[in-house]
């Protein structure tokens, strides 16, 4: 690099295109398709789903309940946080988190017809 380069002349494509994957990972534009903050929210789900089935309810509803705050429309999580208030006899919890639910999964129906059932 001691010569001087003058636009257009000396390109090395390779060089270049090893600056730009650099560049770009830099930035965090380029990851693997493994990568990513959902990978988190997965592994906290399945560490519930062992917790739930270990019959340890209020540490897997904690769980559920970090997965829904920050994927306010994760219905799955929902669903299993709401199985486990209905579990407990909780009805007052459960009423809450489907209004919840309600709200944030728009899409969902049965959630709606949950609330209504409670009622």
């Amino acid at each position: 690099m001691s010569e001087e380069r003058k636009v257009g002349e000396n390109f090395d494509a390779s060089e270049a295109n090893s600056i730009f994957d650099k560049l770009k990972n830099v930035e965090g534009k380029v990851r693997s398709k493994r990568e990513g903050k959902f990978d988190n929210f997965t592994h906290l789900m399945q560490e519930a789903q062992i917790l739930e089935k270990e019959n340890k309810l209020d540490e897997a509803a904690q769980l559920y309940k970090e997965v829904i705050f920050a994927l306010p429309d994760s219905t799955k999580a929902y669903e299993a946080l709401i199985n486990i208030y209905q579990k407990q006899g909780d009805v007052e919890s459960e009423k809450d988190i489907l209004k919840k639910a309600i709200s944030n999964c728009t899409k969902n129906e049965d959630f709606k017809n949950r609330l209504k059932e409670l009622n």
